[in-house]
């Protein structure tokens, strides 16, 4: 398989796909897992001699250098070795340019394929970790309200013990201006 046979079949599927994981909204279970595949899989560190990288940054720099050259190659202009003809020189221009242009597009397509995958893999952790603290402020907030659901009921307790207490008062205290009432 040749370079631009690996481009189309290696270089595209695979970040196409890991888009397709990390734009999965729901279930939850399922962002999570599409997240944590893509993590375990492009942020492994491989060695290549000495060096050490992440492979998201070997497939950017591997694209990145193929789009160089197809840059580099879109300025050349090759001459056609076995074009007799004035028409088909002609046509064989026009043939190579579209091969190059395409060649181009192809591999600009693919660096921008690469470095999406990595903002919105940046993005898509971004949003799990801010729904992970939103879970966390609920469960934070229910348990305050069930504090001062409990204080209110305290509260309420109090407030009817001293209802009674002033009831009971105003009961004595009618019971004995009636004695004192009755003694006079």
């Amino acid at each position: 398989m040749g370079l631009w046979g690996q481009l189309i079949w290696v270089f595209f599927p695979i970040p196409i796909l890991s888009l397709f994981l990390l734009s999965v909204p729901y279930p939850p279970a399922l962002e999570k897992l599409g997240a944590n595949i893509v993590h375990r899989i492009f942020f492994t560190r491989i060695n290549i001699g000495p060096l050490r990288i992440q492979l998201l940054w070997f497939f950017f720099l591997t694209s990145a250098i193929i789009f160089a050259n197809a840059v580099n190659v879109l300025q050349q202009e090759h001459a056609c070795k076995t074009c007799t003809y004035p028409e088909e020189i002609t046509w064989y221009k026009r043939a190579m340019k579209f091969r190059k242009e395409r060649n181009f597009w192809l591999s600009l397509f693919n660096v921008a394929l690469w470095y999406l995958v990595f903002v919105v893999y940046n993005l898509k952790k971004k949003i799990l970790k801010l729904q992970e603290q939103i879970k966390e402020i609920k469960v934070m907030h229910s348990s305050v309200l069930e504090q001062v659901a409990s204080a209110g009921d305290a509260k309420k307790e109090e407030t009817e013990v001293k209802k009674d207490f002033a009831e009971t008062e105003t009961t004595e205290n009618v019971e004995e201006e009636k004695e004192s009432k009755k003694d006079k």
